[in-house]
């Protein structure tokens, strides 16, 4: 087992037991979450493991021995409330007495302000040198250069109005929405209906598409009807009588 003096103290700590193999913080872990029972745990052979991996030459030696202290001591009296339920006897010894369930609770928030004090510590290590200060440097002169004529040239796009787009490659208009609503009018005027591809059939994409503007908004006024049997199927225009 090799000792890092980095990090948490008992971090590197792991234990060979019958009931559990790994590191030891995740023992306490498994005991907390009931995972496993604390009954099973020798803790004498815990404490032994520790012996023989502790080293006293170690930069955080004490902060080891403390933490390891503290945990034992807690799993100690853990074991010892859950092999020996308390007696009825007696009001007040059972009020002073601490539970399983309260002793877990002091397990755990030992090692969350272990763990909180070994965060800030680490925080501190990591700061060390930099001090706050509420003098306020003077500004440099001449590190700051300001252009007028970038100045003049953000406002002008600004406040500029945004140029139109190009329109040349659009060739004229040579249509008209209601020149095809006369022509769709014009082929419903024998009364019956008229196929939508027979009426657009010598049109190019635009009159098509023109036609079909012309055809919604006739059925929108309520001249014609559109009929579709299924969808994107043959499409019909019946006047309306």
């Amino acid at each position: 087992m090799t000792l890092d003096p980095s990090g948490r103290a008992l971090s590197d700590f792991t234990v060979e037991l019958d009931v559990y193999s790994g590191p030891y913080e995740w023992l306490l872990a498994l005991i907390l979450k009931e995972e496993l029972e604390i009954f099973e745990v020798p803790l004498r052979e815990l404490v032994a493991l520790y012996v023989q991996a502790r080293n006293p030459e170690a930069p955080n030696a004490l902060e080891r021995d403390t933490d390891f202290a503290g945990s034992a001591a807690a799993l100690v009296l853990l074991k010892s409330r859950t092999l020996s339920p308390l007696s009825e006897d007696g009001e007040d010894e059972v009020e002073q007495a601490l539970s399983p369930e309260q002793l877990a609770e002091r397990l755990t928030r030992y090692l969350m302000v272990r763990r909180g004090a070994e965060a800030l510590r680490e925080r501190f290590r990591a700061n060390a040198g930099h001090h706050p200060s509420a003098h306020l440097l003077p500004p440099r002169p001449g590190r700051l250069r300001i252009d007028p004529n970038r100045i003049l040239e953000a406002a002008r796009r600004s406040f500029s109005r945004p140029a139109e787009p190009p329109v040349r490659h659009l060739g004229p208009i040579t249509v008209t929405l209601q020149e095809l609503a006369s022509l769709i009018r014009a082929a419903l005027a024998g009364g019956g209906p008229v196929p939508y591809e027979e009426l657009v059939r010598d049109m190019d994409r635009l009159h098509s598409a023109v036609t079909f503007a012309a055809a919604l908004s006739l059925a929108h006024e309520g001249h014609l009807t559109l009929r579709q049997s299924e969808p994107l199927g043959p499409l019909t225009l019946e006047p309306i009588q």
